[in-house]
């Protein structure tokens, strides 16, 4: 299977859908715990102003102004029901709607950017990593979370992502595929190379992500995440959704720190603009 486009993003609707209205904190039982654990580990040594591209329904933008007071937060989707919900809560975070190739925002006006979860959204993922540079300062600091569906020795790989099974094509948008390679080599191509790479997506999720989309083709399409259907669920079956999505998020977290050297599913990518 290779690597680049499947499908143009016009073909699918993300006003429809509804992405990270669920609370997180960088904790194992959060589904994006790690994520966010991560983001804000780059975050440590980051003053100024800083930038969710891609921000959905804007928790971890405000997860990291509750984590970061300090900072500057600004969040940008292209959804304006996703930033409708997202200037919902009381949080003092800047939320607007933009596309991620055009960011509101002048040259070297930010301190770090991060993405998580868009880059395999977009028909040309070059124009959104040559923006990212244009509003970083010199030397201002990236981090972007990724699918790697094209990375060797991945389940995605073997089932063939995008080409042979196309379920994430339809009911996530995902029309790029990415290897850490290919993502290395575009990225440093628009002057933001990778000072260091971490990994998650070992085989848990690997095989639940594949499970699930395969029942979605079966079942129909959702409005949302599996954590937001869960936390927005009553009853019985709403407390058995969240068990069971706070037990897998704590299993992967275990699997991705025990087996953080070795490439999975997901890369975590940290990266600089060129001075």
């Amino acid at each position: 299977m290779r690597d680049g486009p499947l499908a143009p993003a016009a073909s699918f609707d993300y006003e429809a859908k509804r992405w990270g209205a669920t609370p997180v904190r960088p904790k194992p039982w959060y589904m994006n715990g790690l994520k966010l654990r991560y983001l804000l580990e780059d975050l440590t040594p980051v003053r100024g102003r800083v930038l969710d591209v891609g921000c959905g329904a804007g928790q971890v933008a405000k997860a990291v102004k509750r984590a970061r007071p300090d900072l500057e937060v600004h969040g940008c989707d292209m959804s304006r029901g996703a930033i409708a919900a997202a200037g919902a809560g009381s949080e003092e975070v800047d939320f607007r709607i933009s596309t991620a190739e055009r960011l509101p925002f002048a040259a070297g006006e930010l301190d770090f950017v991060w993405i998580f979860d868009v880059l395999e959204h977009v028909d040309d993922p070059e124009a959104v990593l040559r923006e990212v540079g244009r509003v970083l300062k010199p030397g201002g600091g990236f981090h972007i979370v990724l699918p790697l569906e094209g990375q060797p020795w991945t389940l995605y790989r073997m089932v063939g992502c995008g080409t042979r099974w196309k379920a994430k094509v339809r009911h996530c948008g995902h029309i790029q595929t990415y290897s850490a390679d290919r993502f290395r080599a575009m990225v440093a191509a628009c002057g933001l190379p990778v000072t260091r790479t971490r990994w998650s997506y070992h085989l848990t999720l690997q095989v639940l992500d594949l499970l699930y989309f395969s029942w979605l083709d079966l079942r129909g399409p959702v409005s949302g995440s599996v954590e937001d259907l869960s936390a927005a669920r009553g009853g019985l079956a709403g407390r058995v959704m969240r068990g069971a999505s706070k037990a897998v998020a704590t299993t992967a977290w275990a699997e991705a720190r025990a087996l953080r050297a070795l490439p999975g599913g997901c890369g975590h990518f940290t990266c600089a603009r060129a001075n």
